[in-house]
């Protein structure tokens, strides 16, 4: 099976491919990538899952 090009996906494509495929460690850090570009550092997986936690609830807050 040939794996995606995880560049070219836009954000939410690459939240769902992960969301679908949790196993796939390449996507996972370009998810990685793009938060450490944007300026956030990151030192753990744990620290990945709380930054994705916070940007979900933040989303869910009405503007």
């Amino acid at each position: 099976m040939t794996k995606p090009n995880y560049q070219e996906m836009t954000q939410q494509e690459l939240r769902d491919y992960i969301l679908n495929h949790r196993d796939d460690a390449d996507a996972v850090s370009e998810a990685v990538i793009r938060v450490q570009n944007n300026g956030v550092t990151l030192n753990s997986i744990d620290e990945l899952r709380q930054f994705v936690e916070r940007k979900r609830r933040q989303n869910l807050e009405p503007s």
